[in-house]
C-alpha cells in the first residue's frame, strides 16, 4: 500500500539516502558508503498499540538496544517499526498480534502486582530487575518465568528490526550496500609483504 511504502522507505537503506564515495589512498582503492538517517518529520502516530502499550514497546525496545556510544532503538524508531508491522500483520498473521497484546497486558499484571503500578511507569531499575527476571530461562533451562516468551518475542523482533533499519545496517554494521573493490589489496601486515 501507499502507507507502507512511504514507511519502508524511510526504514530500509537506499542507493539514495546512502551514496557511494570512491576514495583513493596510496595504490589501493576503497569504496565506502556515507550514511544519514532522514529524521523524522512527523511524530510517529501508533496504527496498532494504544498510547500506552506504545510507550511500553518503546521503553522495552530501549532497554534491550540501549544508545550508548552508538545508537540504539530509540534513534532507529525499532517501536514505530514494530506498531506498523504488527498493524499490517492483521491479515497474515493475526496470531502475532494475540501474542502482543497478551504479552504487554501480562506484563502490566506482573508489574501491578509486584510494584503497584504497570510496566511504564517503574522506575529503570525497577524495570531493569523486572526484565532480568524474565529473562532467566535464556541463561538458565531449569528457570522459569511466565512472561519469558513474550520477553523473547520481543526481544527477537527489536533485534530484527534494529538490524533491518538504516541505523542499524548502516550506521552500527557498517553495511556498503552494493560497493566494490576496483582492486583487493590483500594483507597489508608489513611482515607478510615480501
Amino acid at each position: 500500500t501507499a502507507a507502507g511504502r512511504e514507511f519502508l522507505t524511510g526504514w530500509l537503506p537506499v542507493a539514495s539516502a546512502a551514496p557511494v564515495q570512491h576514495q583513493v589512498s596510496g595504490n589501493h582503492s576503497h569504496h565506502r558508503v556515507e550514511s544519514s538517517t532522514p529524521p523524522a518529520t512527523e511524530p510517529y502516530v501508533p496504527q496498532f498499540f494504544k498510547s500506552e502499550e506504545y510507550e511500553t514497546v518503546q521503553i522495552l525496545t530501549e532497554m534491550i538496544i540501549p544508545t550508548d556510544d552508538q545508537p540504539g532503538a530509540r534513534e532507529a524508531r525499532v517501536a514505530s517499526y514494530l506498531d506498523f508491522l504488527l498493524y499490517s500483520a492483521a491479515e497474515f498473521q493475526p496470531a502475532l498480534q494475540v501474542q502482543w497484546i497478551q504479552g504487554l497486558t501480562q506484563l502490566d499484571q506482573v508489574s501491578t502486582a509486584k510494584d503497584g503500578k504497570p510496566f511504564r511507569q517503574l522506575t529503570l531499575v525497577e524495570r531493569t530487575k523486572m526484565l532480568t527476571e524474565m529473562s532467566l530461562p535464556e541463561q538458565d533451562p531449569k528457570a522459569h518465568h511466565p512472561g519469558f516468551e513474550f520477553y523473547r518475542l520481543v526481544k527477537e523482533m527489536t533485534v530484527e528490526g534494529f538490524y533491518t533499519s538504516r541505523v542499524g545496517l548502516i550506521e552500527v554494521l557498517g553495511y556498503q550496500g552494493l560497493a566494490y573493490l576496483d582492486e583487493f589489496p590483500g594483507c597489508t601486515h608489513p611482515e607478510h609483504q615480501s
